[in-house]
């Protein structure tokens, strides 16, 4: 039928989506990437901020001891705190910001702000509509299905690691001492961390592709749809159609009439007028065609072709242009300018030269 959505989007229904906001995004490629900035940072500069969180803590109980404790001291000690704290974060800070919002270029190829994606859509508040979307909607039962499928394969990457780490988490408390104890825990969540880390990556470039299929399936379009778009870029084309059999039977229409005339002219290149003197049917000179641009350039090859004079003259041929219409007789006040043309003419003719494009 043709109501059903079976062609694909047309990159100009793909370009007003994206313009109202409407671009495949997951919000799983968002949470992998947050997580993983996360891990490199502790992974490559942990021991550095581990180092100087002691040393702050360090520091700032030495200075409560050495000192008495006042309120001035204390807002002293707090500001000096927060400050070296807001440094010592700033790396994990600046990583979470940076990839988030690379990851987020990346999904929807390129900076992306739309004004209609931020207008309020009070439609959405209403209770009902909400409880609906919750519950009865695709969207919700996709995203039931994938959280459990993340509870399913999280739990499964850590019960592996478990089972890999088995000895060492047995060791611990019985065998080794405090600090080897502390260290087999850290190793152990750290490999736990950053296994479940590369499996929700997995997750997320999989809820990527399945959300560019669904953006796609959203966007599609049926029969009708594209030719109508068609239609609005391109044209009608029955309506264009007409537009170019009178374009064709005009210019028809006017190539038989340029070969009777007396004279072409031109300005140079930009006006054509063709014009011809008949005293027994007419008492002046009459425009037998006229155009403009390509219009023009035919008509000078035509009268070329056929041997009728071509002459240029941008004054009087866009006077002639602008003040007749085909079939009509030149105005009074041009007389005088086109009888020196036409005899000008009709001497060269009687003498047998051949007049071409004369200024």
């Amino acid at each position: 039928m043709s109501g059903e959505k079976t062609e694909a989007p047309t990159p100009r229904r793909q370009e007003d989506a994206r313009k109202k906001g409407q671009v495949a995004h997951s919000r799983e490629v968002d949470s992998a990437i947050v997580l993983l900035a996360v891990i490199g940072v502790f992974r490559f500069g942990g021991e550095y901020m581990w180092r100087n969180l002691e040393a702050l803590t360090i520091d700032s109980w030495a200075h409560l001891e050495r000192n008495p404790l006042t309120i001035d001291l204390t807002a002293s000690v707090g500001l000096d705190l927060m400050w070296r704290s807001v440094m010592l974060l700033a790396p994990l800070m600046g990583a979470v910001m940076v990839l988030s919002v690379l990851g987020g270029m990346a999904q929807t190829g390129g900076p992306l702000f739309s004004r209609e994606a931020v207008k309020p859509q009070f439609s959405r508040m209403n209770p009902m509509q909400g409880t609906k979307r919750l519950i009865a909607s695709r969207q919700a039962w996709v995203n039931l299905l994938k959280s459990v499928i993340k509870f399913v394969v999280l739990g499964l990457v850590g019960y592996l690691v478990f089972i890999s780490h088995w000895d060492d988490i047995t060791t611990m408390g019985f065998q080794a001492g405090l600090a080897d104890s502390l260290a087999i825990l850290v190793n152990v969540s750290f490999d736990l961390v950053t296994r479940m880390a590369l499996a929700v990556l997995v997750l997320a470039v999989a809820d990527y592709v399945f959300q560019r299929a669904d953006h796609v399936r959203q966007l599609r379009m049926s029969r009708q749809e594209v030719i109508d778009e068609h239609r609005q870029t391109e044209g009608d084309p029955q309506m264009k159609g007409a537009i170019n059999r009178q374009r064709r039977k005009l210019m028809s229409r006017i190539m038989e009439s340029v070969p009777k005339a007396d004279v072409v002219l031109v300005n140079p290149t930009h006006y054509a007028v063709a014009l011809k003197y008949d005293p027994a049917s007419s008492n002046a000179p009459v425009v037998l065609a006229k155009g403009i641009n390509l219009v023009a350039l035919k008509m000078r090859e035509v009268a070329e072709e056929h041997g009728i004079p071509v002459i240029q003259n941008p004054p009087l041929c866009r006077a002639i242009y602008k003040a007749t219409r085909i079939g009509q007789e030149i105005p009074i006040d041009l007389y005088e300018a086109v009888a020196e043309i036409l005899a000008f003419v009709y001497r060269l003719r009687t003498s047998g030269v051949r007049l071409r494009a004369t200024a």
